[in-house]
Formats: structure tokens, C-alpha cells, sequence
């Protein structure tokens, strides 16, 4: 069954201090293009770390240039941005979007490895280390 943005929900993370993650609704397999977007399409905007509020700064993605990739609109984060991190993902980020690395059965929920991010060394948290 391929995906759609009816695939996923926003539950507690069962990951400690991790708040919300993205859930399935149904059985993923092995290779699915995870749709939480259209393939090819921007997951936010770029600004500098000056313009981005305190208490959001931690959804953003650090960029070796300084700036931060960060949702669009902090008054209605999307789905995407719910990705926990683990040393064990069942998913990965590709150029054309997110895959499942594994199979996913319903109800689980979904994570990608943040080193992955490519994320500048000084800008990781102690987490992704784990």
C-alpha cells in the first residue's frame, strides 16, 4: 500500500524526552517513498539563527553555512518535522525524500537517524550520538 499523508499520526514518542513522533496508520514496507510530501519538495525555509525563536531553534537542522533549515510556519509545524532520532532507524532521507528501511507494521513509530542531517559537529546534540 503506498503512502499518503493519511499514513501517519502524531502520538507520543515512547523515546524518552522526545515528545511527539509520526506513527503509521498501516503496514509499510521495505522501500516505500515515505509521502509526507510531494517527492522533490521543500521541507522548509533557511534562516539565520537570529530570526528563529528560542523555543524553536530545536526543530531546526543546523546547515554548515550557519543558517538553519527550519519549518516554515512554527504555528503549524507539518508532519515531517515529528521524525525522532534513533541509532536504529527503520527509515532514511534520500535526496527525493524519505524511505522505509524496514518493514514498519501499523501503530509504529517512524525514525530516522539525525547524523544522517549532516548537521555540523558542534551543532549535534549529546542524543545523536547514542
Amino acid at each position: 500500500m503506498p503512502t499518503t499523508s493519511e499514513s501517519f499520526v502524531l502520538k507520543a514518542s515512547g523515546i524518552p524526552a522526545s515528545g511527539l513522533g509520526v506513527f503509521t496508520t498501516h503496514d509499510i514496507e521495505p522501500g516505500a517513498y515515505l509521502a509526507f510530501k510531494p517527492k522533490n519538495t521543500t521541507i522548509g525555509i533557511v534562516r539565520s539563527e537570529n530570526d528563529i525563536p528560542v523555543k524553536f531553534l530545536s526543530y531546526c537542522i543546523a546547515r554548515d553555512d550557519g543558517q538553519y533549515l527550519c519549518p516554515a510556519d512554527f504555528e503549524n509545524i507539518e508532519t515531517i518535522w515529528y521524525l525522532n532520532h534513533s541509532g536504529n532507524p527503520n527509515a532514511e532521507q534520500r535526496s527525493d525524500g524519505y524511505y522505509a528501511t524496514s518493514y514498519i507494521p501499523a501503530g509504529e513509530e517512524i525514525l530516522i537517524d539525525y547524523n544522517s542531517l549532516d548537521e555540523p559537529e558542534d551543532k549535534k546534540e549529546d542524543f545523536y550520538h547514542s
